[in-house]
This record gives C-alpha cells, sequence and structure tokens, in this order.
C-alpha cells in the first residue's frame, strides 16, 4: 500500500518530512506536489529507483532525460560540468522557479539523468517543503511529472494514485496543486542557447536576461 503523509507545501517542517527523506535515503520512490503538477522523487544517485520511474514511464526516455530538482544555485555544480554565464543569469533572475536549465553533465551521472547530448536538466523548485525535502537528503532528486507517458499530468493525490496503485511507496499530500503549464527548458550547452520546451516562463521574459535565446 502507498503510504500517504499530509503536508503543508509553504510550511512543512524538517520534522513534518523526515518520513519521506527516510524513504528515499532507503531507495524508495516518493510523489510529491511541485509548483505546477505532482512528480515522481527519487534521489539522483539511486540507479533502482529511477529504473523504477523508467519502467513506470515507458515511451518517456525517447524523448528526454529526468530533470533534477535542487534546493540552490550552488547545488548545480554537482551535476553541471559547466555553469555558463547566461546560465548564472538565468539562474539568479528565474529559481526558485519554472525553468530547467540544460547543462553538460558530470560524466558519472546516471543514464537516465542525462539526455541525447549528455546534458542534465535541474530546477530549483519554488515550494519550500520541496527545497527542505532536497536539502534533508542533501542531493538533487527527480522531478518528473507523475503520469504515465503523454497522460496528463496530475494536480492532486487522488490521480497519482489512479495512475500508480500501489507502485510508490509514499505520497506527500500538499493538497491541489496550481496546474498550468510545466517547466520552460532552456537548452545552454550548444554555442547558442534555445528554447527546448516551451512553458511557464516566456521566450520575452527569456531574452532579457539572455539576449542570444533562440526558440
Amino acid at each position: 500500500m502507498t503510504e500517504i503523509l499530509k503536508i503543508d507545501p509553504n510550511e512543512a517542517t524538517y520534522a513534518d518530512l523526515a518520513p519521506a527523506a527516510e524513504v528515499l535515503l532507503s531507495g524508495g520512490l516518493i510523489a510529491g506536489p511541485t509548483q505546477s503538477f505532482y512528480a515522481l522523487m527519487a534521489l539522483a544517485d539511486k540507479p533502482k529507483t529511477l529504473e523504477r520511474i523508467a519502467a513506470l514511464k515507458p515511451g518517456r526516455l525517447a524523448e528526454r532525460a529526468f530533470l533534477l530538482l535542487i534546493d540552490q544555485k550552488l547545488r548545480s555544480q554537482s551535476y553541471a560540468m559547466e555553469v555558463s554565464p547566461e546560465a548564472e543569469a538565468l539562474m539568479d533572475k528565474f529559481w526558485p522557479g519554472l525553468l530547467t536549465l540544460l547543462m553538460p553533465g558530470h560524466t558519472g551521472l546516471h543514464p537516465l539523468l542525462l539526455g541525447k547530448s549528455k546534458t542534465v536538466g535541474l530546477r530549483v523548485e519554488g515550494l519550500v517543503s520541496t527545497r527542505r525535502l532536497i536539502r534533508m537528503v542533501d542531493r538533487g532528486i527527480t522531478g518528473t511529472s507523475a503520469n504515465p507517458h503523454r497522460s496528463q499530468p496530475p494536480t492532486n493525490v487522488q490521480q497519482v494514485l489512479d495512475y500508480f496503485p500501489n507502485q510508490i511507496d509514499m505520497i506527500l499530500d500538499g493538497g491541489q496543486t496550481a496546474g498550468g503549464h510545466s517547466s520552460t527548458v532552456v537548452d545552454l550547452a550548444g554555442p547558442v542557447p534555445w528554447i527546448f520546451r516551451k512553458g511557464a516562463i516566456s521566450i520575452e521574459d527569456i531574452a532579457t536576461v539572455c539576449p542570444s535565446i533562440s526558440a
């Protein structure tokens, strides 16, 4: 049975989140709220758990790898080999928030976290509860939406349970999420930054700090 842990996503304390941290550190798989949808969350360094997510979302990796949620800008250095001036500017402007940055990833990362061009996707999540959870486990966690490939991303716990009955160890119940658009994804691995996926942040807003951005 999937355990349900009720939290306030904006005020959850470290004590409130301790059971979820224990599940993650033991190699478990949880789902939890983000600024937009519920996400499947596993530690970046737990290969078997990453493979559990891949099994729940067959077909997903043919398009892109799993992004990682982090708690602060500094942690990006643990996963990205190079943080360009454009990346720094975008982080300062839009993090925490709905902007995912693709950057050259460290070679030791699991293949499920690296795209075809060996990039890693990173985003600082806006919800306090998620940032605190990441701080507790002291590493990035996956942030792929908690739905089968090409299905509508869930905005509440019941939708997650309907998609994955008894297939997730724990769900953090933070109530209804905002829904709307997923994060905008900007690819910074090449000579010219470009929009890999349109989302919540417009290209016009991104261009205010990254004029060379291309759609």
